[in-house]
């Protein structure tokens, strides 16, 4: 279990909270869109690229209110880049954020050297990433093991995902591709839902930070993928 001073460690240098209240960021105009709500039925909440490790991913250790609450997700808009989502927010208040706390699970390798600027975060290799609470996970994975019982043969990729992302790009083509950059899914049979969204660049490592209030408590998640002020920067 991660110490309180390695947590102050890694807290957030980035105003992640403009992201969503400001027009824009430095000199890149931003914009937001709002995907819906997500449930936390137990408030222990996970991120992972829901395409690699949905049924394996470990919770964070902090833990939010149990609720549903709004999703939304800072936009870049470019016809150079394309657009791109920079960072996702689950807002549980409308408080302002005093500090910002990394996301971590408890199985970090805090023996390692870490230098300023470095983060623990999950990994991303299918360009996708996903929040949820511990409880859609245990859900999903009672969910497609009587699919694949049924259906042998089938990929959650091909045969669910893909199928989640066009439909949620027919539906809500702003900001998406036509393979479908967002999807919210309710495992079926539960109030148990995940929100699934594209990964700012794509591929890598990205944190997850836990945003508290000036009465230290939690008012917003906030998964980061596009340092918008460095990467964008003219």
């Amino acid at each position: 279990m991660p110490e309180k001073e390695w947590l102050n460690k890694f807290d957030c240098k980035i105003d992640l909270e403009a992201y969503f209240s400001e027009k824009q960021i430095g000199v890149t105009p931003i914009d937001i869109l709002e995907i819906g709500n997500i449930h936390f039925p137990t408030g222990t909440v996970f991120a992972c690229d829901p395409m690699i490790e949905l049924e394996d991913a470990f919770p964070y250790i902090q833990k939010v209110p149990v609720g549903t609450y709004p999703v939304k997700i800072c936009v870049v808009p470019s016809e150079k880049y394309g657009d791109r989502y920079a960072c996702v927010k689950v807002e549980m208040s409308a408080k302002k954020p005093s500090r910002y706390e990394m996301g971590m699970t408890g199985k970090e390798r805090l023996d390692e050297e870490l230098k300023d600027g470095d983060f623990f975060g999950f990994g991303v290799d299918a360009g996708m990433g996903c929040i949820a609470d511990i409880q859609t996970q245990r859900e999903y994975k009672k969910y497609w093991q009587k699919r694949c019982e049924k259906e042998p043969n089938i990929d959650s990729y091909d045969d669910l995902f893909c199928e989640l992302l066009e439909e949620s790009y027919k539906e809500n083509p702003k900001y998406q591709c036509q393979y479908g950059d967002w999807a919210n899914w309710t495992v079926p049979g539960t109030d148990c839902n995940i929100l699934i969204f594209s990964s700012g660049w794509g591929d890598g490592l990205y944190p997850c930070y836990f945003g508290y209030d000036e009465n230290h408590k939690i008012c917003g998640i906030y998964i980061l993928f596009i340092d918008i002020e460095t990467e964008y920067a003219e």
